[in-house]
């Protein structure tokens, strides 16, 4: 059931005449998906930074009393790792690092396996040929170091081969905080949330979850509904461990049109699209969405765990912008084909819009 305030009515409906998205058309395509795909959470869609809509479904809590709100902080997932990879380019516009810089120079101290050919280059794209962690590092604090030295104990990848793994990103949270002289989270927060006044979003710990926040859940093979299990989050690290809202992403969204955060060769090299790597750039996907008639150029960052699936999607050609928040299960921030999944079925309906 949607949870919307009485006035976002008036400026839904009184910004259809500006707008060239429907959001009759985009609340029919929600709505489908909260019937048929038990979909929770908030979906905000944007045109040039403003909302053309924006409502929420589904609830917070096991039991369904507390409707989740448009306003909801929910676990971001891998979002986390695009403000890792701005503040690293921040760093090179700096000359403080080079893309070029290898990880037995910038940490020395650590004994990886092919620490003087694996570059920042190589951490942003996931193509270290690093391993990938146990899911046991999560049930016990650990922090980034030693995430690191447990996580090499396991059975590495092919060195320039793409592979997803944390590890990359918890390096590249270890050379922040070196180069930067604070710890990644402050950094964070100086450097990007404070500069685009993004209150509403932090760092997620075990225990410690802020208020308004969108408990996650999943559906088992029975189809019941089930509280995820609150794990040590915070080992996630630079790699996945923050919260943000709807509207918080919308501003580092329309960030990145400007150069509050980046400059524009900054974001030509973030953007730069590598087929051979399954399309992706430093920590986001760019390509040609192939099943829209115009086939827009999307960059794309998606996240999930467990039952927290997220997704940031910019038509960087024309400024539009989908955000879908999920705490359940049944949302796939990583469709790709399936025009009947909300993920696709959104993105085909703005990008007709005006077209």
């Amino acid at each position: 059931m949607a949870k919307t305030l009485p006035f976002f009515f008036l400026f839904l409906f009184g910004i259809q005449a500006i707008s060239q998205v429907n959001p009759e058309s985009i609340d029919a395509i929600v709505k489908q998906a909260v019937e048929n795909d038990s979909f929770e959470g908030t979906v905000l869609i944007a045109e040039n930074g403003e909302i053309v809509y924006h409502q929420a479904f589904g609830f917070k809590d096991e039991n369904k009393k507390v409707p989740t709100s448009i306003n909801a902080r929910f676990g971001i997932a891998s979002i986390t790792k695009l403000f890792t990879a701005i503040i690293i380019l921040q760093l090179v516009e700096e000359g403080k690092i080079q893309l070029s810089d290898s990880l037995n120079e910038l940490l020395p101290a650590f004994k990886i396996p092919e620490g003087d050919r694996i570059t920042v280059h190589h951490l942003l794209l996931h193509i270290s040929g690093l391993p990938n962690e146990n899911d046991a590092i999560y049930l016990a604090p650990t922090a980034p170091k030693e995430f690191v030295q447990k996580t090499l104990e396991n059975e590495s990848h092919t060195f320039g081969e793409f592979n997803y793994a944390n590890i990359d990103y918890v390096l590249l949270g270890l050379i922040i905080e070196k180069i930067d002289q604070k710890t990644w989270e402050n950094s964070v927060q100086k450097r990007i949330l404070e500069n685009l006044e993004m209150n509403e979003t932090g760092f997620l710990d075990k225990g410690n979850y802020p208020d308004d926040f969108a408990y996650s859940f999943s559906f088992n093979k029975e189809g019941v509904r089930q509280a995820d299990p609150l794990f040590f989050i915070e080992n996630f690290y630079a790699a996945g461990c923050m919260y943000s809202t709807a509207e918080d992403l919308l501003k580092l969204d329309q960030g990145l049109y400007s150069s509050e955060i980046l400059s524009n060769e900054s974001k030509e090299l973030m953007y730069k699209s590598y087929p051979e790597y399954n399309y992706s750039g430093y920590s986001v996907w760019t390509y040609n969405y192939p099943f829209s008639d115009s086939q827009p150029r999307l960059m794309e960052r998606r996240g999930g765990i467990l039952g927290a699936n997220s997704v940031l999607i910019r038509m960087l050609d024309t400024n539009k912008t989908i955000i879908i928040l999920s705490n359940n299960n049944k949302f796939n921030p990583d469709s790709f084909g399936n025009t009947n999944s909300l993920k696709e079925a959104l993105i085909i309906e703005v990008d007709k819009a005006g077209t």
